[in-house]
């Protein structure tokens, strides 16, 4: 038998992940024979595993933590990377602004500040109407601008279907007016947007596992730093709009007070759930909820007001659903009037469906999101759109000399994973 020195092995074996691994054994047995068990012909694998446990060591660990505290506590180096470009997605909003060279004063003062307000809805629509003016004067360069710094505005409003919308019109507008720099910058904002749909779905596939992982340690009875765990949980999935992940984790805190025997945290958790539910229509989980309630922690006065605004909260739903029937008539109504040649009365009702949708909550554009899943395996794709939009525009940078911007797209390559 190969005789292997255990203390090259010991940081792994004292890592997080290697002692989640060994609690499933509930003793340290069989790591402290390890050498017992390697036969002789696995001494050619001993260099790979050498290379493996180093990258992980020093790559790929979690941070440290107190003996016999759950790895969950903790999010890893590795979802933080993931989570890091989300604060570098602001734009420069006064830069981009001064770009449309807007005549009338008041209106380029009020879109820079919605948009330094992150008011993108109310923003949108006075874009919109500035691409309105353009579009009846046939000044196609300044459609084009406005239309890309609408893409942009969508993106950072996490409305990606939007984006995608207005930089392909920006893309064939610039390329039909032979702007080169305009279509690079088209082709780098569409590099951008794949770059944001790509980190929204690891984001979200981050938050999936890190649920689980809370899950599987509330049924096996480890407890320890799992509430902090699923709070972040909760939070995230907020941010990224995922209000369905956020109610299934606030559902995970419940059971785990439940664990804890602390019934009033558990009951204030579900209700939590079922108002994230309420918000997006699904009253089937509500009422599930509110039958689940502990009368001896409730009074009945305190039902009724529950009650209440679960109501007042599905009201809101279903009024956002009329602004988004109403929305989508006015889109019609505008690719109606386009195809007939009738421009301007077009765009007026594309402004339309911008105020009806800009009045509405956050809730109603994100209720229905695919599954985690589905998101995580689309966007392998988003990678390789990524890749070539951003190729397009380096090539049109470095052939005409702007280092500039050829090295925000070099780093903007460097986000794509």
């Amino acid at each position: 038998m190969l005789y292997v020195d255990m203390a090259a092995f010991r940081p792994y074996i004292e890592s997080p992940g290697c002692l989640a691994l060994g609690r499933k054994r509930r003793n340290m047995v069989g790591i402290v024979n390890f050498k017992r068990y390697i036969p002789d012909h696995a001494v050619t694998t001993v260099p790979v595993l050498a290379v493996m446990v180093a990258v992980h060591f020093f790559l790929l660990r979690d941070g440290p933590v107190e003996p016999g505290k759950e790895a969950t506590q903790t999010v890893s180096s590795y979802n933080q990377f993931w989570q890091a470009p989300a604060q570098h997605s602001a734009f420069d909003i006064d830069g981009e602004i001064s770009r449309l060279e807007l005549a009338d004063t008041r209106r380029d003062r009020q879109i820079r500040d919605l948009l330094h307000q992150q008011k993108y809805g109310q923003a949108r629509t006075r874009l919109l109407e500035v691409a309105a003016d353009a579009a009846a004067r046939d000044d196609q360069r300044k459609l084009g601008d406005t239309l890309m710094l609408l893409g942009e505005v969508a993106i950072n409003q996490q409305e990606l279907s939007a984006a995608e919308i207005y930089l392909q019109e920006a893309l064939y507008l610039t390329m039909s007016q032979d702007n080169v720099l305009g279509t690079a910058r088209t082709y780098q904002l569409l590099g951008q947007f794949n770059i944001r749909a790509r980190e929204l779905a690891r984001r979200a596939a981050n938050t999936y596992d890190q649920l689980w992982q809370a899950r599987n340690s509330i049924a096996r009875g480890y407890y320890r730093g799992v509430d902090e765990n699923l709070h972040v949980v909760i939070d995230e999935n907020l941010r990224i709009r995922r209000y369905g992940a956020a109610a299934d984790a606030w559902e995970a805190l419940a059971s785990l007070h439940d664990k804890q025997y602390d019934g009033y945290q558990a009951q204030q958790a579900r209700l939590e759930a079922a108002r994230l539910y309420a918000a997006t229509g699904q009253m089937t989980h509500v009422h599930r909820l509110l039958d689940g309630l502990d009368r001896s922690l409730v009074s009945a006065a305190d039902v009724a007001d529950i009650e209440r605004e679960m109501s007042v909260l599905f009201a809101q739903h279903e009024k956002d659903v009329i602004r988004a029937s109403q929305a989508r008539d006015y889109q019609m109504m505008y690719h109606h009037y386009l195809r007939i040649g009738e421009v301007e009365q077009a765009w007026k009702f594309r402004i339309k469906s911008s105020e009806t949708l800009a009045g509405g909550s956050d809730r109603a554009m994100f209720q229905r999101q695919a599954d985690v899943i589905a998101v995580l395996y689309n966007s392998n794709y988003a990678m390789d759109r990524a890749r070539k939009y951003l190729d397009q525009a380096g090539s049109i940078y470095q052939d005409n000399g702007v280092r500039e911007m050829l090295k925000e797209t070099r780093d903007m390559e460097s986000l794509i994973y």
